[in-house]
């Protein structure tokens, strides 16, 4: 458990400014901040249930601030795998930028790599890899290995990329679903897909991907909130074909 947490004020004028008067949302995002679940990164394990009980409120309470949080980019939630995200968090417990010298990159590496590979710790690697240095990490090389193409590269060439020809090969990188595929697919794979315009949208298009009627509400809740890839519903979809 941190010791403190630090939250700079410019956050009533920044983050927060989407949020204001919304009392469920603020009181989510100050728990989500502070809470002892949390780390320096601000991507945790984190139940809905214990955001409600720690604050003293309803499920549906909890659940409809951490939506107005994330509707408002503050932050992103896996339904699936109850990961939170705090898309600044990590700026702000940690540093906007660290030197690549600096002890504490190893230390952001570490609990990365504990993580599971998908859109929500994707989106943090993504956003974190250049000012953190983690393209330089060894144990992050599947992470780097999953970035989009268009993604900005970093100043020198990386090791992992040096790999790509060996996964073109079929060697993919251990942990993979489908680990036959290319550094192509694999990126393909772990990219959420699009949100869609509306809930109805959603349905239908999950639908048509043959997710089973009981998962469509949790499935749902993924896409809207952009934490549901090809990789997510590959697993679904197995599963339930599995069980049938």
């Amino acid at each position: 458990m941190r010791k403190f947490a630090s939250i700079p004020p410019r956050v009533w004028q920044a983050d927060l400014k989407p949020v204001r008067g919304n009392l469920e949302a603020l009181a989510v995002h100050y728990h989500l901040t502070t809470s002892g679940h949390a780390n320096m990164l601000g991507l945790y394990y984190v139940p809905i249930t214990y955001i409600a009980h720690e604050i003293g409120c309803s499920q549906e309470g909890a659940s409809k601030g951490l939506l107005d949080l994330i509707e408002a980019k503050i932050c992103s939630y896996d339904y699936q795998r109850e990961l939170v995200w705090v898309h600044e968090m990590a700026a702000d417990q940690i540093a906007p930028q660290l030197s690549p010298k600096d002890k504490r990159v190893k230390g952001v590496a570490d609990q990365l790599a504990m993580l599971p590979i998908c859109p929500i710790t994707l989106g943090f690697y993504q956003r974190y890899r250049l000012p953190f240095h983690l393209s330089d990490e060894r144990n992050l090389e599947e992470f780097e290995l999953s970035m989009p193409d268009d993604v900005e590269a970093p100043s020198k060439p990386l090791r992992s990329k040096e790999k790509e020809k060996d996964l073109g090969k079929g060697e993919g990188p251990s942990g993979f679903r489908g680990s036959g595929k290319s550094s192509e697919g694999s990126e393909t794979m772990f990219a959420p897909y699009p949100i869609p315009a509306s809930s109805a949208d959603g349905k239908t298009f999950l639908l048509s991907k043959g997710v089973p009627a009981d998962q469509i509400d949790g499935c749902l809740r993924n896409l809207l909130g952009g934490n549901l890839s090809p990789y997510d519903l590959e697993g679904i979809v197995t599963d339930a074909r599995s069980a049938a």
